[in-house]
């Protein structure tokens, strides 16, 4: 506990007002949710989802996720290679016709360590952004490029390698991403406000972003069919809490996968999660979409774990909760 002297009186901050001094501090838009003991200590919203209509945020808001898509995709890919349907040491050519390189396989996909030219750093990227494309135009945007590096043998962040993983996972259990996510992940975990793609069954509480947080100007258009399984799922702090505690309880995935997701690879990356030990006891993640910024932080040995969601661009993420887990540990 903070405590603040104010003349003969010592006043004592509960944590809820020290993490609203710290969101204030910042000048946070979003929502966040902290559990500490394996609990949740606090799920709420600060300032405007949406500036015109003047509704505020709150821990059932909707936001684009942006990269924390990538640990839904690793995770479709985990249950189809237990149900048999594929293998992550497989060749992506197996998978995906037409191909080029025979030696890029699904668990280089899966870490980043393929080499495959990461689409979203393209130089027409931003003037085509918000054209509709299907999967195969995705595809075709990077499909021939050269790779960086001989596959395994580096690491580098590539939103190229996941649209190919959401083509595997259609191509391999006949449904659409959208499908299969909702289905066989979002369904079963009772993550009611979370999605792929459009929004179109949820009509309130959604968050518009933006580019800065005062000014309040609207964020460049994307169209959710480029970032794909890389980054085009939306959903809330409180449905966020219950995948992990999903993944963790064996209700996605078996034992055997769910370590696989949190062994890392090179640059302490593992399957659509960035893991910060060896044992894979802490795991993490990062999103940045247009309008919107995510991080989500989980501690299994310390029962800690911060989600965050916020509807403007750019916002430090990784520091926000480096500050919320320093305020709980010196509680």
């Amino acid at each position: 506990m903070e405590v603040v002297q104010k003349g003969p009186v010592v006043q004592t901050l509960s944590v809820e007002q020290q993490v609203d001094n710290i969101m204030e501090e910042n000048k946070f838009s979003g929502s966040i949710l902290l559990v500490e003991d394996n609990k949740v200590k606090i799920a709420k919203g600060y300032n405007m989802a949406n500036s015109e209509t003047m509704h505020v945020n709150g821990p059932d808001t909707v936001f684009q996720i942006g990269s924390l898509t990538k640990a839904f995709t690793a995770a479709a890919i985990m249950q189809l290679q237990e149900m048999g349907k594929l293998n992550i040491n497989d060749s992506v050519q197996k998978y995906i016709e037409n191909y080029p390189y025979k030696n890029v396989t699904l668990y280089q996909l899966l870490t980043h360590t393929a080499g495959i030219p990461n689409l979203t750093e393209f130089p027409d990227f931003i003037s085509t952004m918000d054209i509709p494309v299907s999967v195969s135009e995705n595809i075709v945007k990077f499909l021939n490029k050269p790779l960086e590096f001989e596959p395994g043998s580096q690491f580098a962040y590539s939103n190229s390698g996941y649209i190919l993983l959401g083509a595997v996972i259609e191509n391999v259990s006949g449904q659409a991403y959208s499908q299969y996510i909702e289905e066989h992940i979002m369904s079963p975990l009772g993550m009611g406000r979370s999605g792929y793609l459009k929004k179109d069954r949820i009509t309130d509480d959604i968050a518009s972003g933006y580019w800065v947080a005062i000014e309040r100007y609207p964020a460049m258009d994307i169209d959710m069919t480029v970032p794909y399984a890389a980054g085009g799922i939306y959903s809330t702090v409180n449905d966020l809490y219950k995948w992990i505690q999903g993944l963790e309880e064996g209700k996605v995935i078996n034992a055997d996968s769910w370590r696989a997701m949190r062994t890392p690879e090179k640059n302490g990356y593992g399957l659509g999660w960035g893991v910060n030990d060896a044992e894979g006891l802490i795991y993490a993640h990062g999103g940045a979409i247009n309008g919107f910024s995510s991080f989500i932080f989980r501690d299994i040995s310390k029962g800690t774990a911060v989600i965050i969601l916020s509807n403007v661009e750019g916002v430090q993420t990784a520091k926000l909760s480096d500050l919320l887990l320093y305020m709980l540990e010196s509680e």
